[in-house]
């Protein structure tokens, strides 16, 4: 009985374990297809910055740049692993006829792949590792030959910095039509005040209603000097005349004269009436002001749009290649001995468990 479960022991071992580590080994050494890796580094800069780099940051202060944030190396990062990416090299490469090979179902791309697909096995023999601390981008590119997957991390290059060109070029004209719009807005808004302040006066056929009043205080002010002088002079007369006599008559009537034109130059200052100066010069400071206030807004919006233009020269990005692919000579992939021995282990793991669940299912029925 115990020779009977020896034997089903090897025959189970043979079944599970060694027949598929054959085949295994028989489809790595005759049937899988080999692979060529092409390796570039790169790390996104930005043009105009300036910044303070230390002796600690190694290859950036070699190259005069500092490391760019972690949005741009993502975006970059998610860009090449994107469909539009890949969809551009399969134009310029034809990927799905450079991935497809004859006897190797395992890793080629099926004949009938979809677009979908396509982008799947893209990202398998497309890797992207980012350095979190240098921000700096590893791209590794597989291929079926050592020549295309050079000229895929190639092209992986070109259209990255095609990419970071266009997305730093459209950010910088954002801003800068932000700025132009917001100047415009400023000059229109500076134009109606002027117009309007303009028509007040050419309606009011005056050009200053402030100076027109202060001239006018200064002619009341004249006035009443006058009246007081005269009236000092009626009261000298009544001293030795008597209130019917011509000068003191005379002398009253002046003083009625010029309180009367008192009374009508104040008129013109205050009254009722809105069409007095009173309510033309508040009218006119507050048309003066709204002028002087988008003067002011247009300024602003000129010196804005001048910084925008210098910060947008100085936020645009180019794509420093610090390592260049080369041709690679020795396929890395498939690795064989690594996969016979994972496999190995696989099976063997398989088959344990294998033994264990029939050893519980046997006890059970016992």
């Amino acid at each position: 009985m115990r020779s009977i479960t020896n034997k089903g022991l090897v025959i189970s071992y043979i079944a599970i374990v060694i027949i598929p580590l054959l085949l295994i080994i028989i489809y790595l050494n005759f049937f899988a297809q080999e692979r060529y890796v092409s390796q570039s580094t790169l790390l996104v800069k930005q043009v105009g910055e300036v910044s303070n780099v230390s002796a600690s940051n190694g290859l950036s202060t070699l190259l005069g740049v500092s490391n760019t944030n972690s949005e741009d190396a993502h975006i970059l990062t998610a860009y090449i692993s994107s469909r539009n990416m890949i969809e551009s090299l399969d134009k310029k490469l034809n990927l799905r006829k450079a991935f497809i090979v004859q006897h190797d179902p395992v890793f080629s791309l099926s004949s009938d792949a979809s677009i979908e697909d396509v982008v799947e096995y893209f990202s398998k023999r497309v890797k992207v590792d980012l350095d979190e601390k240098t921000m700096m981008l590893t791209i590794s590119s597989q291929g079926f030959t050592s020549g295309f997957a050079l000229l895929l991390n190639q092209e992986i290059l070109k259209n990255s910095e095609s990419f970071i060109n266009d997305l730093s070029q459209q950010i910088a004209e954002e801003q800068l039509k932000f700025a132009e719009k917001q100047l415009n807005e400023a000059k229109k808004q500076l134009d109606i005040s002027r117009d309007t302040l303009l028509e007040y006066q050419n309606r009011n056929q005056m050009f200053d209603p402030q100076a027109q009043a202060q001239a006018i205080a200064t002619v009341v002010a004249s006035l009443e000097s006058n009246l007081a002088q005269l009236r000092t002079e009626e009261r000298t007369l009544l001293s030795y005349l008597n209130p019917e006599a011509a000068q003191v008559v005379a002398i009253r009537s002046q003083i009625e004269s010029v309180q009367k034109q008192i009374v009508d130059e104040k008129a013109k200052l205050t009254s009722p009436n809105t069409s007095k100066l009173n309510r033309s010069v508040a009218d006119f400071e507050a048309l003066k002001a709204n002028v002087e206030f988008s003067t002011d807004l247009y300024k602003l919006s000129l010196a804005s749009l001048e910084k925008a233009r210098l910060e947008a020269s100085r936020k645009l990005k180019k794509l420093v290649v610090i390592s260049t692919p080369e041709l690679a000579q020795d396929a890395l992939y498939p690795r064989t001995l690594y996969l016979i021995a994972t496999y190995f282990l696989v099976l063997n793991i398989l088959f344990g468990i294998a033994m264990l669940i029939y050893s519980i299912i046997r006890e059970h029925k016992e």
